[in-house]
């Protein structure tokens, strides 16, 4: 059924009304809050002003490229929710309906709750839905050396599992549909997962911890990748051009979907064959982040392959007019980019010295003479 089809000019009209009183109503609170914390500062001048006890600028630089992007992909996430399909039934048919098919009995009625909360409210619900995500990514940013940009984080774990749970399907991962060329195990995923490694504190980052785990993490991803992928009760095996068919046929410009739809055709004959050369090429990067990870050519492979999942089967994620999320592949690439620069700190930390800090210094006693007390000569 056509995209345009699915919107009706009414409810689409009345979701624009709602939403810029909505907006009156966020900005006067936000008005009235930042009046009432500086009516306070200003009765009471000693009061200092909450902070957080690593601002985000002593942060590591890998620290801070997650920490922003994180923020950045929610107020994207946020703005896609803005688009006319999203209070329409569009949004339910094309997105969340085809979670449905090959999940357990036992999760079907939790996916039926959401989907029936939704439809008894869909403008309510996807005012909800644009204001929590756009809060979430100007919280991050606009909170970064406050506590409130520790808050967001846990809110990202919060709204994360709503999304990953009823937005998702949890990723498709207990179906024989799941593949990670489409975007599974779904970014909402890789979003409560940078906020867990945003919530470390900062000498994990230094120190290389975090890109050690990113490591083994990327391992176990294109492992799984590969035995998803080649699992005998895949459908895979029989129909892997439907996914390139399907991205083809979103609406976009000819320069990509062309490609796409010449792509579907070639691997047509080939299923069996295509995914099982899919599936090698997860295991072998599975492996080469086992052997040599963040190498030149790991890192290169990565993401190379991380733009042709993107390109191929998640068809750049905000195009169609119902993304709700740049999907899976640069949130990813968001991690791996980070995790490296991790781990190129720790490198230089340890060719360096160790760095003293101020709590560190502190602790040292010293004379007049700038000698150590206690016994030190």
């Amino acid at each position: 059924m056509p995209l345009h089809s699915m919107i009706s000019a009414r409810v689409t009209g009345q979701f624009y009304h709602d939403l810029g009183l909505s907006a009156l109503v966020v900005i006067g609170t936000l008005v009235m809050a930042v009046g009432g914390l500086w009516l306070i500062r200003f009765l009471d001048e000693g009061r200092p002003t909450p902070t957080v006890d690593t601002p985000l600028e002593s942060r590591s630089r890998a620290y801070r490229v997650l920490y922003i992007g994180l923020g950045l992909f929610w107020i994207l996430d946020g703005l896609l929710q803005l688009q006319p399909a999203m209070p329409n039934s569009a949004f339910l048919e094309m997105v969340i309906a085809p979670l449905l098919p090959g999940q357990p009995h036992w999760f079907i009625p939790v996916l039926g709750a959401g989907i029936q909360a939704w439809s008894n409210a869909p403008i309510f619900a996807n005012l909800m839905a644009v204001w929590i995500q756009l809060g979430i990514g100007v919280l991050l940013l606009v909170g970064r050396n406050r506590p409130w940009g520790r808050w967001a984080l846990w809110m990202t774990l919060l709204w994360g599992a709503v999304v990953w749970t009823w937005g998702e399907g949890w990723g498709m991962l207990l179906t024989r549909y799941v593949s990670w060329l489409v975007g599974d195990p779904g970014s909402a995923l890789l979003y409560m997962l940078a906020a867990v490694l945003l919530l470390l504190p900062d000498r994990k980052w230094r120190s290389g911890e975090v890109s050690r785990w990113v490591g083994w993490g990327m391992a176990v991803y294109w492992v799984m990748g590969a035995v998803f992928q080649a699992w005998p009760t895949s459908i895979f095996w029989t129909q892997l051009n439907g996914i390139f068919r399907l991205a083809a046929q979103t609406p976009q410009p000819g320069w990509i979907s062309i490609p796409l739809y010449h792509l579907a055709a070639w691997v047509a004959p080939y299923n069996s064959i295509a995914n099982g050369v899919v599936s090698l090429s997860m295991l072998v990067l599975g492996l080469l982040w086992v052997l040599r990870p963040y190498g030149m050519f790991t890192r290169g492979a990565t993401l190379v392959a991380l733009f042709l999942m993107w390109w191929a089967g998640q068809d750049f994620g905000v195009l169609g007019g119902v993304g709700t999320d740049p999907q899976m592949a640069p949130v990813l690439a968001l991690i791996v980019v980070a995790a490296f620069l991790s781990r190129r700190e720790s490198f230089q930390l340890v060719e360096e010295g160790p760095i003293r800090t101020p709590g560190h210094m502190a602790s040292v006693n010293t004379n007049s003479a700038g000698k150590p007390m206690g016994g030190g000569t």
